[in-house]
């Protein structure tokens, strides 16, 4: 794999946390819990892409 192809890999698994992210704010009562860890998951995918461009 490509690091190019390997970056739109790490991008798409960014977009489907912040669509995670999204549904779970979008609940009456968001679990807190939930939200933080995959905040910190998104956050951890951030870097790494960062860390390749």
């Amino acid at each position: 794999m490509s690091v190019s192809n390997y970056i739109l890999s790490l991008k798409r698994k960014y977009m489907h946390i912040n669509d995670l992210i999204q549904d779970e704010l979008s609940r009456p009562l968001p679990n807190s819990l939930v939200l933080f860890e995959l905040k910190l998951k998104r956050l951890r995918l951030k870097k790494r892409i960062i860390g390749l461009i």
